[in-house]
C-alpha cells in the first residue's frame, strides 16, 4: 500500500470479492481527492494468496480499476492496531472483529453489502455499484474532516 498517514480496512469473509473491490475503489477516490488516507482489505476467513474472483476483476476493470494482481489476505497478516476505521461488509464481520480481535465498536462501520460469490456478472456489477456508492459517502467524510 502507498504510504499514507491514515489507514482504514475493508473487511469481508474471503477477501476475494467485496473487500478488494472496496479497497481499490477507496484508494482510487482518495488519490483523486488528494486525501492522506489509504485502505487495505482482508478477510476473516481468507485463504492467503488466492487471486480476487474473476468477476470482481472484470467489473472493476469496467471502471478503470485493475485487480488482477490483488491476492486475498487473512486478518492476522496485519497489525490491526494501525487502522483507524474498519468498514465491514456485514454484521457478522463486525461481530468477529469485536469478539475475537477486541476492536472497539466505535471504530467499526457496517456497510451491509451482500456477497456476490457464485453470482453472474450482473450480480457482481450490482455489488460493485453498491460498494462504489457507499465508498463515495465514506470519502466525503474524509474530505469533510480534512485538516492536515
Amino acid at each position: 500500500m502507498m504510504q499514507k498517514d491514515r489507514c482504514v480496512a475493508f473487511v469481508c469473509t474471503g477477501n476475494t470479492c467485496r473487500s478488494p473491490m472496496a479497497e481499490a475503489i477507496f484508494n482510487k477516490l482518495a488519490d483523486e481527492k488528494g486525501l492522506n488516507v489509504g485502505a487495505v482489505s482482508f478477510g476473516m476467513a481468507a485463504p492467503n494468496g488466492v487471486p480476487v474472483s474473476l468477476n470482481s476483476q472484470k467489473v472493476c476493470e469496467e471502471i478503470g480499476i485493475d485487480l488482477s494482481q490483488k491476492k486475498a489476505s487473512f486478518i492476522f497478516n496485519y497489525d490491526i492496531s494501525q487502522f483507524e476505521r474498519f468498514y465491514c461488509m456485514s454484521e457478522e464481520h463486525a461481530k468477529m472483529l469485536t469478539d475475537f480481535c477486541s476492536v472497539p465498536t466505535e471504530k467499526i462501520t457496517v456497510m451491509n453489502i451482500s456477497d456476490p460469490f457464485g453470482g453472474n456478472i450482473d450480480v457482481y456489477r450490482q455489488c460493485r455499484d453498491e460498494i462504489y456508492n457507499s465508498v463515495k459517502e465514506i470519502i466525503k467524510e474524509y474530505e469533510d474532516s480534512k485538516t492536515d
